[in-house]
């Protein structure tokens, strides 16, 4: 009689119901067969969006799982700072005061543009899902953002934002004090709005230029895929890993990379349902 009453509420909230209902005692006479309410109240309609939002609810409890999230902080004075310099151009913006952007620490030492990520990360299910929309943008004659990070292979977007010329040189990154390497990819975008698209094929660190304007520069890590599961700190020095939610139990090294270290910082983290918080200090004295 229960499941009849919600059949047309599609066969998960039906499944549901049945099951809650197939729990009844089967002793003689139950009370499960006797009704307990007159009968212009039993045969109430029944909001037909009710049951979907009860099988979604309890779905969730089963199957969500959080991500891995956590912390970066820079401990200790830098050996750099930040530039302010005067560099008037025409589509720039009004302002011709530039500022570089090798720091973005919060009062309490929170660090931003922070590359962290997984290494070898191994699921226990891939969703088919479309990986999230990657873009550069360039808006009043800066990289926005100043360091992001891609998987091998995957296309992102590059788009101009301001009323004049760019071009996106990108070079491969050798290291701090080392001559930059080969050029991957170098294309102009004369129109405001203009969007291409460009996939970096191998793993590293790339940076982009803009030969016009020279102070622009942002930087690119490259993620071995498939499936790579990274993330960049906010202003916060807060990240969450992409698809850390559906990695399988166990131990993994992850790491967190900076423009300005030479070194890689790595630990290793226990994950339990695609949870587990992690905390990296850089250490200011070993920047440069």
């Amino acid at each position: 009689m229960i499941a009849s009453k919600v059949a047309g509420a599609g066969p998960c909230a039906g499944a549901v119901v049945a099951a809650v209902y197939d729990r009844r005692p089967s002793f003689p006479n139950s009370i499960w067969e006797r009704p307990l309410l007159p009968a212009k109240l039993r045969f109430a309609p029944i909001n037909p969006l009710i049951p979907h939002l009860v099988c979604f609810l309890l779905l969730s409890t089963i199957f969500t799982r959080a991500d891995i999230t956590g912390t970066i902080t820079l401990v200790g004075k830098p050996n750099s700072h930040d530039e302010t310099f005067v560099a008037a151009a025409s589509g720039c913006g009004e302002s011709p005061i530039r500022h570089t952007e090798n720091w973005k620490v919060g009062p309490k030492g929170e660090l931003g543009d922070v590359v962290v990520w997984i290494v070898d990360p191994k699921f226990f299910k891939i969703a088919a899902a479309v990986p999230p929309e990657i873009e550069l943008k360039q808006i009043g004659c800066r990289y926005v953002p100043h360091v992001t990070a891609v998987e091998a292979g995957d296309n992102f977007k590059i788009t101009n934002g301001d009323p004049t010329l760019h071009n996106i040189r990108a070079k491969i990154y050798n290291g701090p004090g080392q001559p930059p390497g080969a050029d991957v990819f170098n294309f102009g975008q004369a129109t405001q709005g203009q969007t291409d698209e460009r996939e970096f094929d191998d793993p590293g660190i790339y940076t982009l230029q803009c030969d016009v304007h020279a102070w622009m520069q942002c930087w690119v890590k490259v993620i071995p895929g498939p499936n790579a599961c990274f993330g960049v700190t906010d202003l916060q020095g807060k990240f969450s890993l992409r698809w850390s939610g559906s990695l399988a139990d166990g131990d993994y090294k992850i790491d967190a990379w900076h423009p300005r270290f030479a070194q890689t910082l790595e630990q290793t983290i226990h994950v339990k349902n695609g949870t587990a918080n992690v905390a990296f200090q850089f250490d200011g004295a070993k920047s440069f």
